[in-house]
């Protein structure tokens, strides 16, 4: 082995060691909190930082830890507060939370031009994921076994949908009374089983009394309720 083939071996790990701490740095540059230093109960698994999403590319690289704002993830830690005080045998788990919109505008350049555009921003002014105050997450058993939701994570067909008309602001569009019938619906027409549509709306019940909706197309996804206008002027855009 050339004395320049050894050097690139021995930095190529310190290389991807320093650039793992600058991510980690820049998200708490931008006031971002990890989620697990709040609540150790709650259990991280990046599925960006693997290739099992659904564009099939490592996002992230080394990436363990769930960033969130520090309002929002005070509300996730909230929802994990009821959830076990309901079950104290599930727990939440964490598959993404604040994105960078480097990353963002990788993902859009992944999907372009597929049928799978759509279900992803442009990158252009940056989704809640690119401002520290969306999550994705599910319920899972304490040693982090999902719960059956009817799809897997990252599945974009219509049997993740929790609701059939779009979002808004007015919390009486999204109440938990409203998903609850379109999971109804959902199991009458055989698009999801009794125990994946329970395991939903559980899911949507503790996540909306901690404050926090899910994305009508994702059961995953879960959000305040403000506008995408408002949340621009609230919050800072993950620009890095």
């Amino acid at each position: 082995m050339s004395r320049l083939l050894l050097m690139i071996c021995v930095l190529m790990p310190w290389v991807a060691a320093a650039a793992q701490t600058t991510l980690d740095d820049k998200m708490q540059e931008c006031g971002l909190v990890d989620v697990r230093s709040l609540d150790e109960s709650v259990l991280v698994e990046l599925k960006y930082s693997t290739e099992d999403n659904f564009v099939g590319v490592d996002m992230y690289g080394d990436l363990e830890r769930a960033y969130l704002e520090y309002e929002f993830a005070h509300k996730v830690v909230e929802a994990q507060r009821i959830l076990q005080l309901r079950h104290p045998e599930y727990t939440l788990l964490i598959y993404d939370a604040a994105r960078p919109i480097s990353v963002q505008r990788r993902m859009r350049k992944c999907v372009e031009g597929t049928a799978l555009e759509s279900f992803v921003a442009d990158g252009s002014r940056g989704g809640r994921h690119n401002y520290g105050v969306a999550v994705d997450l599910t319920i899972a058993t304490l040693d982090g076994v999902p719960l059956d939701m009817g799809t897997p994570f990252d599945d974009l067909t219509a049997a993740s949908s929790v609701k059939a008309t779009p979002d808004t602001d007015d919390p009486n569009t999204r109440t938990v009374a409203v998903y609850k019938r379109y999971a109804a619906e959902q199991v009458t027409k055989g698009v999801i089983s009794l125990e994946a549509a329970n395991n939903r709306i559980l899911l949507i019940e503790v996540m909306r009394e901690a404050g926090l909706v899910p994305y009508r197309r994702e059961w995953w996804h879960f959000e305040e309720i403000t506008s995408m206008a408002e949340t621009r002027l609230k919050y800072r855009l993950l620009d890095f």
